[in-house]
């Protein structure tokens, strides 16, 4: 916990989609993303616990892959970012019907299985404090607490800006932050995806 907790509550792309999404959007869509990335994460701290990590560590092609799908993802939702910048000042939609729930649900499972910060994390800091000798019930333990930990944070985060008083604000900000935000993410994007 003390090692996840630094890494889940640093920004990155996971805390961009879901404050994104909580202030210009609706709240259930803030919130199926967040539970999106939270089972992702989930994931991702099971593979890694349970020593399928380690085996895709000793093939290098997947970790290329990964990290040029990684890469052009980041920067896909930094054009998106740009392109919303443009387009601003529209009325936030009322309700989420379920399809959209499903689809923000889906986001963020993508948003969290291409995040190059979760894959370090995930790929060396875990496996590297949680060797494979621990037995399984503490394996389990810490997808567990990992799980539980992510949801608090993501989920926080949902609520908090899905508030009035931040979606006001950031209707005002909202041009500016998107530009900056959507930089931020091409580049890193195009930094991950070309360094070998």
């Amino acid at each position: 916990m003390l090692a996840y907790l630094p890494a889940a509550v640093t920004p990155g792309p996971n805390f961009v989609l879901i404050a994104h999404t909580a202030a210009t959007g609706t709240r259930r869509s803030a919130v199926a993303i967040a539970l999106g990335v939270v089972a992702a994460g989930g994931l991702l701290a099971a593979v890694a616990v349970f020593g399928l990590g380690n085996l895709l560590a000793r093939t290098p092609w997947p970790a290329t892959a990964l990290r040029v799908v990684c890469g052009g993802y980041l920067a896909w939702l930094g054009v998106r970012l740009w392109w919303r910048a443009r387009t601003s000042g529209k009325p936030v939609e009322p309700s989420t019907p379920p399809a959209r729930r499903r689809t923000a649900f889906g986001r963020g499972v993508l948003s969290n299985l291409t995040n190059p910060k979760a894959a370090a994390f995930f790929g060396s800091v875990l496996t590297a404090t949680l060797p494979p000798t621990e037995p399984t019930a503490v394996k389990a333990a810490a997808v567990a607490l990992i799980v539980v930990a992510s949801s608090a944070w993501h989920l926080s985060v949902a609520l908090l800006f899905s508030s009035p008083a931040t979606q006001r604000w950031y209707a005002r900000a909202e041009p500016a932050l998107n530009r900056v935000v959507g930089t931020v993410l091409v580049v890193l994007g195009i930094t991950l995806a070309l360094t070998p």
